[in-house]
């Protein structure tokens, strides 16, 4: 393991992107996302998708200066095309958009098509926390887990989040609706260790500790039907809401394609004071609360570690080291 400084790793993809001709300011917002999951302890969001997004750069699959449209454009509602550009250049857009109109209208929610990987969702709810809203996002993601009955994967890990501001950090809801996010599973498979039982099946729907049997398999929603009847929820508000791929149609970072990845995304951000004021600080004792019982707040663990990696610096291992060095070419 070796460590690097946040501003080090900020520099480094910043330097990746701009050499594929992504805008500087872009860059720098690709890079902080990027980041921002190292420092949260979200590894699988971080720059293990480095290598990827630069090779759909390379390839023509992602659009570096893209030029997004606004439509269906009401008080509280509007689709935001994001025209095939990076994910968090999207994200960041969508998540202040609904912003801004639920500052004016109590609520806003905008439908993003023609997307790309967004990365944690966290990363966008604190933007909408820090503006004082509450915010809520939904993503649709490459085929991971089959339906009920069946053994073909069909709908992807789709994440549900939410964040709610307090006086200080927020609570921040952040889960894929499988047991677990598939990034865990490639991330075995890059480092050859076998991954829990329960987490996947293998092709003939047997369990499976081996993560490439679980990639070729299918991963297992989060409380069995249920789990698959919330990525369904995700689905439908992310991809079939905004007309963007749905199912077996959304390409995803890690997987060969030919075509763009339309992915679908889903914003709605709520101002709490148009209904009750003193949201925070009922927040607060909300939370408090919970820590009180001897347990933790959603996200307070996140918090922490980014508080930490921020002072001693995030470990980035010998194997994504090597990764980076042969398709980035060079460390940072």
């Amino acid at each position: 393991m070796s460590r690097f400084s946040s501003e080090t790793l900020l520099r480094y993809v910043m330097d990746a992107l701009t050499g594929l001709n992504v805008p500087e300011a872009d860059a720098a917002v690709v890079a902080d996302s990027l980041v921002e999951a190292e420092l949260g302890g979200q590894p699988t969001h971080g720059l293990l998708r480095l290598p990827f997004l630069l090779d759909r750069l390379r390839a023509g699959l992602i659009n570096p200066r893209p030029a997004f449209r606004l439509s269906g454009d009401r008080a509280a509602a509007v689709v935001l095309d994001a025209d095939n550009g990076l994910g968090p250049l999207a994200g960041v857009r969508a998540v202040d958009l609904s912003v801004e109109r639920a500052h004016l209208a109590g609520i806003g929610i905008v439908a993003v098509r023609r997307g790309n990987h967004l990365g944690s969702l966290g990363f966008y709810l604190r933007r909408a926390t820090a503006a004082g809203a509450i915010g809520l996002a939904f993503t649709n993601t490459p085929p991971a887990m089959s339906p009920p009955g069946g053994r073909t994967p069909y709908l992807g890990t789709n994440p549900i989040a939410a964040g709610f501001p307090t006086s200080g950090d927020p609570v921040i809801v952040d889960m894929a609706t499988s047991q677990v996010a598939r990034g865990h599973i490639l991330q075995a498979a890059r480092v050859g260790e076998p991954i829990p039982e329960g987490w996947a099946v293998d092709a003939e729907g047997q369990p499976t500790t081996d993560p490439h049997a679980a990639i070729a398999g299918s991963l297992l929603p989060l409380g069995g039907t249920k789990g698959f009847a919330l990525a369904l929820l995700v689905e439908v508000l992310s991809g079939v809401l905004s007309g963007a791929a749905v199912g077996p149609e959304v390409v995803g970072t890690f997987v060969p394609a030919e075509r763009e990845s339309n992915v679908g995304h889903c914003f709605v951000a709520i101002d709490p004071e148009a209904l009750a004021p003193g949201f925070s600080a009922r927040m607060d004792r909300l939370a408090a609360d919970l820590r009180d019982q001897g347990g933790r707040a959603p996200g307070d663990r996140r918090h922490a570690e980014r508080a930490r990696r921020l002072t001693e610096g995030v470990e980035l291992s010998a194997e994504l080291l090597a990764d980076l060095r042969a398709r980035v070419g060079a460390e940072p």
